[in-house]
């Protein structure tokens, strides 16, 4: 479940006409490497602290999730370019849920817990390594250490679109800090003054800047053949050359769409399955269905009361979606809106403040309350604990005309939460559909019982800091 964390790139726009390349150099910052490096030095003292002192494994224990709520913040990515608040908001979060979680975990294996004065030392410990390698990874980053250096390469659009959508996550990233410009180098279009040189001169361009990967975005199968011939003297020195829509997934965490063929789904690697993996995933589904049934039982039972004092109307909610293969099943929710909200309107997506739901209804989305009770469509064989979230017919049938490769999500059973969920807010747009469509997409590839269990994590992070839409 990578994204950029580890590739962090300095973009080269280019734009191929006939033998002539125009290319522009930026850069943006490498974080994670340092960041996990500096972690495991940390954890490794503690370690070594509670094997020579004889004590528990408890620092250790506090430390690691301490860290994994580093990452799940995605505090390695953003360290240098976070605002000062995002970066203090994100850190604290961490450290109060990676507490935690540590508190639960002593409370039922008390055997693992430590005392006071050691706890309080590896919290101050876990919390130096943000603290102290964002000040010192600026300064490096304005020195321009750390950047990779990439080429775009393509005779026509697609390399152009490309740049254009890397360029756009840079909002993702910036901050409105002095040296921010230091930090991301964007040029504002593609057909800005930059070097001409001929085709032929592509392994001088790659020697003389530095270049240590090359993203060919191009689709057109005799361009690339020339693309590969021209490239071929330095891959086999050992550069690094990418497919334009594997780079993509590496940088954002998501497909990209517009890149996409039908022979790329063919050959790319990934969008595995196998007997013991689906068996693995329904047996993990099914624990923690009734898990989250039994332990919930009692708030459940209030959720229902509160409903039917609050508004006039069913408890349940119950709505077809469409699921596996295309096959239509019926989802159950609590009821979060008024009776009979489209009986005016029609089918429409629920909107930001939408008036139409209920004041209890409001405080269930905010938790994601209301889907506690699609664990018994996970029951059901009918979804997944994590996978796309199913969508109406109706919504189907619009978005499959609208949004190329819609109708692929399909083939991942859909879930309770998932990728897009915890990666995008809640949308209400078509535009929002095909965004959530490349982050449906990315799981369907990478798939796997650890995904699933980071997806879980950012999931509860979410539910309990009620940031749900």
């Amino acid at each position: 479940m990578s994204t950029i964390s580890d590739t962090v790139w300095a973009g080269v726009s280019a734009q191929l006409e006939s033998r002539q390349l125009k290319a522009r150099l930026c850069c943006l910052p490498r974080t994670r490497g340092v960041f996990l490096a500096a972690e495991l030095m940390v954890l490794a003292a503690a370690v070594l602290y509670a094997a020579r002192g004889g004590n528990s494994l408890g620092v250790p224990i506090l430390i690691v999730s301490c860290a994994l709520l580093f990452h799940i913040n995605n505090l390695d990515r953003f360290i240098v370019t976070a605002k000062l608040l995002h970066f203090s908001i994100s850190v604290l979060e961490s450290v109060s849920l990676g507490c935690m979680t540590s508190a639960l975990l002593f409370y039922i294996f008390p055997a693992l817990a430590t005392s006071t004065a050691p706890a309080l030392a590896g919290v101050l410990l876990v919390v130096l390594v943000p603290v102290t390698l964002r000040p010192l990874l600026r300064y490096l980053v304005t020195q321009k250490k750390f950047a990779e250096g990439i080429l775009i390469v393509g005779t026509g659009e697609l390399a152009g679109k490309l740049y254009r959508a890397l360029a756009d996550g840079r909002n993702h990233w910036k901050e409105d800090e002095r040296r921010a410009a230091e930090l991301l180098e964007f040029p504002d279009s593609l057909t800005g003054l930059g070097p001409t040189v001929d085709f032929a001169q592509l392994n001088d361009i790659v020697m003389r800047d530095r270049i240590s990967r090359v993203v060919v975005a191009e689709q057109d199968a005799q361009s690339r053949e020339k693309l590969a011939g021209a490239l071929l003297d330095c891959r086999l020195r050992g550069l690094q050359i990418s497919d334009a829509v594997d780079f993509y997934e590496k940088f954002s965490g998501k497909i990209w769409v517009e890149g996409l063929s039908t022979q790329w789904f063919v050959f790319t690697d990934g969008f595995k399955q196998s007997n013991t993996s689906t068996y693995l995933k329904r047996s993990f589904d099914v624990i923690f269905a009734l898990l989250l049934i039994l332990l919930t039982a009692p708030l459940l039972a209030a959720i229902a009361v509160a409903i039917k004092i609050d508004s006039a109307g069913h408890i349940l909610f119950r709505q077809v979606r469409v699921g596996l293969h295309g096959k239509t099943f019926v989802i159950y929710k609590f009821r979060s809106m008024r009776q009979d909200a489209e009986r005016e309107t029609g089918p429409v997506w629920t909107r930001e403040r939408d008036e139409r739901v209920t004041t209890v209804g409001r405080l269930l989305r905010k938790f994601r309350l209301d889907e506690i009770l699609q664990a018994f469509n996970v029951l059901r064989g009918e979804m997944s604990l994590v996978g796309p979230r199913p969508e109406r017919p109706y919504f189907v049938d619009l978005l499959e005309q609208e949004i190329p490769f819609y109708n692929l999500r399909h083939y991942v059973k859909p879930g309770i939460t998932g990728w897009a969920q915890v990666m995008h807010p809640y949308g209400d747009s078509i535009e929002a559909a095909y965004e959530k469509l490349q982050y449906d997409l990315y799981y369907a590839k990478h798939k796997s019982l650890g995904c699933d269990t980071g997806i879980v994590l950012k999931t509860l992070k979410i539910v309990l800091l009620g940031r749900g839409r």
